[in-house]
């Protein structure tokens, strides 16, 4: 007896599931995650910024690491601190850059930070910000 193609692949078709085998490829696609090099979010967009202009040092102390430890808990990964140059402060010396610089080196969920990032990013008067992964 000869079974032409339509009888074999009705056949088949009842015992295999297509549709199920690519939802299951998809699933796996779209689970994988493959966290970013340090090169490629040095090169992302900040995602969020926090400016202390006209803040008390204690007060950009606290707003500092609460910023920092919230866009952690968000899963950011790129942040921007505008700080100032200190062009206003007594006696024309930053009072808040270095204060802040220390507190943000000094956070456990930072990974990386720029002092100087380009006038883009805020100039010499912001920090950028590279944060740990949060997995």
């Amino acid at each position: 007896m000869k079974q032409d193609f339509a009888d074999i692949y009705s056949k088949w078709e009842s015992t295999h599931d297509e549709t199920k085998a690519i939802n299951k490829k998809t699933q796996a696609e779209e689970t994988r995650y493959v966290s970013p090099t340090v090169s490629e979010l040095r090169r992302m967009s900040v995602q969020d910024s926090l400016d202390l202009h006209q803040k008390t040092k204690d007060d950009a102390m606290v707003r500092t690491n609460s910023f920092i430890d919230l866009s952690f808990q968000k899963k950011l990964r790129k942040i921007r601190i505008v700080t100032g140059k200190g062009l206003h402060s007594p006696n024309g010396e930053a009072v808040l850059r270095p204060a802040v610089i220390e507190a943000v080196r000094a956070n456990r969920n930072v990974r990386e930070v720029d002092t100087n990032p380009p006038a883009s990013e805020g100039g010499s008067g912001a920090l950028i910000i590279i944060l740990k992964e949060n997995k």
